[in-house]
């Protein structure tokens, strides 16, 4: 009669803990060569769709046929239009990102805590700009406040309805990124445990709520900044010189500055990528330290 060696037995028996931690998420599975090969050109198709314009975008606006020159970048970037239409863009767009938090992380927060049967009528009105196309969006407000307006009030000449238009089109966005992080917390134990410390309302808003949801605050002011610097049909409709507007004016004078300039918004378009993935990857940690304190 023969007996296996201990050896053997040991083999088959951590053999055996793997297959079941593995089969538990415990331990990661070998990748099998067609999800390799599945990689690769999922990987390859990324490159050739969002690499490959870039390249060739830099490609034509950086070479005159024979030499490779920024020539084009530096005349863009000097020119005093591009100065005062990338300034007035920065400016739209940090307002209007100040006026969504004021206004949206309060509002989120109440229907969490006091008004939850408003949900559904919150949802169906921050999802509407997703709808209503800006053109549509644009010629609305210049009908209600521009000089026939039924209110009395002309403000197309005024940034204020520029503003407003932007605060509609990237409410989906802010609202949402607020939510979910006022649903993420306890808003209802952090409020009456502040309270019950004997805070005010708003400063149990401040001093507790918004730190307590920061990374949804900021992941939301990023979208808004970012959403408002690309947008082109309020601004060029209500007749403000945004970078877009900008851009778009000179491409058919100046086509390699424009396209220098295009790699500008593209550096700007990815800084806010990363700047998002950066906030998630933090929000992921800061779950993962509060669930291993737990």
């Amino acid at each position: 009669m023969t007996h296996p060696s201990p050896g053997t037995g040991l083999e088959h028996g951590s053999e055996a803990v793997q297959a079941i931690a593995a089969s538990r998420g415990r331990v990661p599975a070998r990748p099998t060569r067609r999800r390799a090969v599945w990689a690769f050109v999922i990987i390859i198709v990324a490159f050739a769709y969002f690499v490959a314009p870039l390249v060739a975008t830099a490609g034509y606006a950086l070479s005159d046929g024979r030499h490779f020159t920024i020539q084009p970048l530096i005349d863009a970037l000097g020119n005093p239009d591009f100065i005062a239409a990338m300034q007035l863009s920065v400016e739209i767009a940090i307002v209007t990102t100040i006026v969504s938090i004021v206004i949206v992380a309060p509002t989120s927060y109440l229907i969490v805590l006091r008004f939850r049967s408003l949900r559904t009528v919150v949802d169906f009105i921050t999802i509407l700009p997703f709808v209503i196309p800006p053109i549509i969006l644009t010629l609305g407000l210049r009908q209600v406040y521009g000089a026939d307006s039924p209110l009395g009030v002309n403000l197309v000449d005024s940034p204020v309805l520029l503003v407003g238009g932007y605060f509609v089109l990237s409410l989906p966005f802010t609202y949402r990124a607020v939510d979910n992080a006022m649903r993420a917390v306890d808003v209802v134990l952090l409020t009456e445990a502040s309270e019950s410390l004997g805070a005010g309302p708003l400063q149990t808003f401040g001093s507790v709520i918004l730190p307590a949801t920061q990374v949804g605050v900021l992941a939301a002011s990023l979208l808004c900044f970012t959403t408002i610097m690309g947008e082109f049909t309020l601004a060029s409709l209500l007749g403000y010189a945004t970078f877009p507007v900008f851009l778009n004016n000179i491409y058919a004078s100046e086509g390699r500055q424009a396209t220098a300039l295009v790699i500008v918004s593209f550096i700007i378009t990815w800084a806010g990528v990363l700047a998002l993935a950066a906030v998630g990857r933090r929000s992921s940690s800061g779950t993962t330290a509060a669930r291993a304190a737990r």
